[in-house]
């Protein structure tokens, strides 16, 4: 007999793996990611570096989302008119790298453009593919394009209730995460500059 099967009190014998410890350790890992995940994920900018000469940067804002294993960092542009063009750029950081998780990307942004438009108080429809966009630094965007209705009198287009609007987003990912810009715009005009500026962000 070796010691080394000895134990006092009797035999060694091998530790079963139990439900209770796999719910254990489950738990223990969970704990981990919810304290301390928030602080490892660092949120990035992604800028536009050529701002149309009838557009400026308004606001820039900063987000969390499921306790901050998501974090949003907002760039607001609007037209200096102040009411027929806005373009949000967001950079998204996550815990975990976004490709290494089981997501359709296609579908994580049209859920962002959803709510940014329900916050203009408008609906979308007929979504579809708009083709690519070559962005600096060597980036390719995937674009989607919809039509939206204004129903509200209070978000940015209050003015245009009952009116039409144009709505382009552009998505790609980066090293530090993901970005995504959604233009709205009152005529196409807005749009194409929208797109202009997109193609020159930078993260």
């Amino acid at each position: 007999m070796d010691d080394s099967d000895l134990r006092l009190g009797g035999w060694n014998r091998p530790r079963r793996i139990t439900l209770a410890r796999i719910l254990g350790l489950l738990v223990t890992v969970g704990l981990v990611v919810v304290l301390v995940g928030p602080q490892i994920v660092n949120p990035f900018t992604a800028n536009v570096s050529n701002i149309e000469p009838l557009w400026q940067h308004t606001d820039e804002t900063d987000s969390q989302e499921y306790n901050g294993l998501l974090k949003l960092r907002t760039q607001e542009y609007e037209s200096v008119d102040g009411k027929t063009g806005l373009l949000y750029v967001i950079a998204l950081s996550s815990l975990v790298p976004l490709a290494d998780l089981p997501l359709d990307l296609e579908q994580t942004v049209a859920d962002r453009v959803q709510e940014e438009t329900e916050l203009q108080q408008a609906e979308l429809s007929n979504g579809r593919h708009a083709g690519s966009l070559s962005i600096s630094q060597g980036h390719t965007a995937e674009l989607l394009q919809w039509d939206a209705s204004v129903t509200g009198t209070s978000g940015f287009f209050g003015w245009f209730k009952g009116s039409d609007l144009r709505v382009r987003a552009a998505y790609w990912e980066v090293e530090q995460g993901l970005v995504i810009c959604v233009a709205f715009g009152t005529e196409l005009v807005r749009i194409d500059e929208a797109t202009r500026m997109v193609q020159s962000v930078q993260a």
